[in-house]
């Protein structure tokens, strides 16, 4: 069992890191093409895009591993790929009413940004619906060759767009994207065709779903969504307090270093979701180990490292993006406790969801919005320098994650707890 659970790591770790590199590879190039305004613009897309995917589905793709029933799980797909499409429309609906999303970052937009977000968020909410079920099948293999496919379309993308880029600042960018994520759906979908029965829609079967997993829809869905804003709120607060070039520092240092984060991420969290839902009900005490160990040795991978990059970060980036870049590198610095607690704590962030402790994540979220975007603005009001601002966000969000390891670890062992005072 413990040689299964580390090929399957091992295997998303490695297409996850070929997918990464690709991208890696390509931004000294295209920070080269892309000017620091460019990339600010197209972080408010991604920024955008992020929000609308975190209850664009109603989170019911989260209750698809826990699903046995066939015909359940399909119609758990059907409910998400409707509430998907429907949010897109209202975004272009939005738009058409000149009341686009991208007007709160406080910048002049026109229905093409608003089309590309709804396309891209059609693409990427789809996907993410259908890479539960890839998960709950076991179909990891999958999961590896999709991640490195929109890796490739991405790259190859922005770099053939980039004579579009004069209609508006960051339209190369997200384009690239949007095609990027559109390719590898078509990818993921023609295997589902292959490998899945669809039965016909059947509404009393919707109802009972709706019934069901109702806290998914009453509480994840808001707590994935204050999540998301915790997560992007800064883009926001950024964009329109200090403007779009520091805005574009940012987000290459976040986009930077959240790479190989998000590779770690993307490699564990799958994996110790399906284990720790095979032996959450009748063995916990396994899943607190795993939990344990999976904490412990990502600390000691990456502190050191982290706190290495904090160190060098300045240089390193100013090599290897072009000096005006310098700056990202600065910011790497300032951020470097929220990084190493994302780096140790998000690979099983969705352990509250797995124990259906769907409140307590909704009372995290909720703390960490409000410290976060609360002391940012303060310290704008009272004159305070980007920096200042951004170094405050890493310490508020880095100490929530280290709560949040700590909340988990309690929930597990109550559990547990309980589990032997039955036998």
């Amino acid at each position: 069992m413990k040689n299964d659970f580390m090929n399957k790591i091992l295997l998303l770790l490695t297409g996850n890191s070929i997918a990464q590199l690709i991208l890696f590879a390509s931004s000294p190039i295209l920070t080269r093409i892309y000017t620091p305004e460019d990339f600010g613009v197209f972080a408010t897309y991604t920024s955008l895009l992020a929000i609308l995917m975190s209850f664009s589905s109603l989170c019911l793709e989260k209750a698809i591993p826990l699903e046995k029933n066939h015909k359940n799980t399909v119609h758990l797909m059907y409910i998400s790929l409707f509430t998907i499409a429907v949010v897109c429309m209202l975004n272009i609906i939005l738009s058409l009413l000149n009341l686009s999303l991208f007007q709160i970052y406080g910048i002049k937009t026109t229905i093409k940004n608003d089309l590309l977000l709804s396309s891209g968020l059609f693409f990427a909410g789809i996907y993410q619906v259908l890479l539960y079920w890839l998960v709950k099948e076991d179909k990891f293999k999958g999961i590896t060759h999709s991640k490195i496919l929109q890796s490739i379309s991405n790259v190859i993308s922005q770099f053939s767009l980039t004579s579009i880029n004069h209609l508006t600042p960051g339209i190369g960018l997200a384009t690239g994207d949007m095609i990027g994520r559109g390719i590898t759906l078509v990818y993921i979908w023609r295997f589902f065709l292959k490998q899945m029965h669809w039965p016909k829609v059947n509404f009393r079967r919707i109802r009972y779903l709706f019934k069901k997993y109702e806290d998914f829809a009453k509480y994840s869905t808001w707590s994935t969504l204050l999540s998301s804003l915790s997560m992007q709120i800064i883009f926001l607060l950024l964009m329109r307090l200090y403007g779009p070039e520091v805005t574009g520092y940012f987000s290459m240092a976040s986009k930077t270093v959240g790479l190989p984060i998000t590779m770690v991420g993307a490699s564990i969290s799958p994996v110790f979701y399906t284990e720790a839902l095979k032996s959450i009900t009748n063995d916990p005490r396994r899943v607190l180990k795993l939990y344990r160990s999976i904490l412990a040795k990502l600390a000691m991978a990456g502190i050191p490292s982290l706190i290495l990059l904090a160190w060098i970060a300045p240089g390193l980036f100013s090599f290897v993006f072009g000096e005006e870049w310098r700056v990202s590198g600065e910011y790497v610095t300032l951020m470097s406790f929220m990084f190493i607690s994302q780096v140790i704590v998000i690979p099983v962030s969705q352990i509250l969801y797995l124990i259906k402790k769907q409140r307590t994540q909704l009372l995290w979220d909720v703390s960490r919005l409000l410290l976060s975007s609360i002391g940012v603005l303060v310290i704008f009001i009272s004159g305070g320098s980007a920096e200042t601002a951004i170094l405050y966000y890493s310490i508020c969000m880095g100490a929530s994650y280290y709560f949040f390891a700590l909340l988990g670890y309690r929930a597990i062992h109550s559990i547990d707890r309980e589990d032997n005072l039955k036998k």
